[in-house]
């Protein structure tokens, strides 16, 4: 990966969990969300955990790569849900920290599968 691309990743991740933190903490959601509650919290800590991937990969390998952006982005969304204790109109719900570290699972396993048969593709 370039290192161009190395900081635009690094740019993504800081964005997305900005987002994710405000997106948790308002009191409403404006227009709410056209998705089921449980289904756009796994999409959207699949999505913080692929670029987490993005960002460990060149440095750390695949396998610590999947790692690190599974756990890293669950323990940050089960933090999120933590911090909603402070904001009087949200709650923190473990089935939201569930379906966050399903989602951060999920794609953590396809980054891994897919940069695998990526790699394998290349050496041919």
């Amino acid at each position: 990966m370039s290192p161009v691309v190395h900081r635009i990743v690094a740019v993504a991740n800081v964005l997305c969990a900005v987002c994710l933190l405000v997106l948790a903490l308002v009191p409403e959601v404006p227009g709410g969300t056209a998705v089921p509650d449980r289904t756009a919290h796994t999409m959207a800590y699949g999505i913080q955990s692929g670029l987490l991937y993005l960002l460990i990969l060149p440095s750390a390998g695949r396998w610590p790569a999947a790692v690190f952006a599974a756990v890293g982005a669950a323990g940050y969304g089960a933090f999120v849900e933590v911090l909603q204790t402070l904001q009087p109109a949200r709650s923190p719900e473990l089935s939201d920290v569930v379906a966050n570290a399903v989602g951060a699972g999920l794609v953590a396993v396809a980054a891994y599968l897919v940069s695998g048969v990526l790699v394998r593709e290349e050496l041919r």
